[in-house]
């Protein structure tokens, strides 16, 4: 069984406050979509799963309102590519910042005591050129 990615250096990780969970998360999405990234579920009756990897990383919000805690997490560029990951009763959200030589990743704990471990490239990797001036300005 290959080892755990969860990220268990604290000096490494920022928890993010939960009245920040919003806006942060609307930040990361802004700045990492489009990177490659790797869905695993550890913890709970699954033991480790890795629910999807490689896939294009579409977007990451939280739903707080009502009292609610959930994260969806989606993937895919094309709608037949689409994969959409729900975390409830979400206790904590960490954030590892992407390195020279990693992307950024996301720990997500609920109350059911499953960890949901995003990762991603890092952005550049797949980051696509920018547009050409082709002087057709209309």
């Amino acid at each position: 069984m290959a080892e755990s990615s969860v990220v268990t250096d604290p000096g490494s990780t920022t928890t993010i406050p939960a009245d920040e969970w919003v806006a942060f998360l609307a930040e990361f999405t802004r700045e990492n979509r489009g990177a490659h990234a790797a869905l695993e579920l550890l913890g709970g009756e699954a033991g480790r799963q890795v629910a999807t990897e490689n896939r294009p990383f579409d977007g990451i919000s939280a739903d707080v309102k009502h009292g609610e805690s959930s994260v969806w997490i989606a993937f895919g560029s094309t709608p037949d590519d689409h994969f959409t990951h729900e975390a409830h009763g979400v206790t904590a959200i960490r954030l590892r910042p992407a390195t020279a030589a990693a992307g950024a990743a996301i720990q997500i704990e609920t109350q059911d005591g499953v960890t949901t471990l995003l990762t991603l490239s890092r952005p550049a990797d797949y980051a696509l050129p920018p547009a050409a001036d082709s002087g057709n300005d209309q």
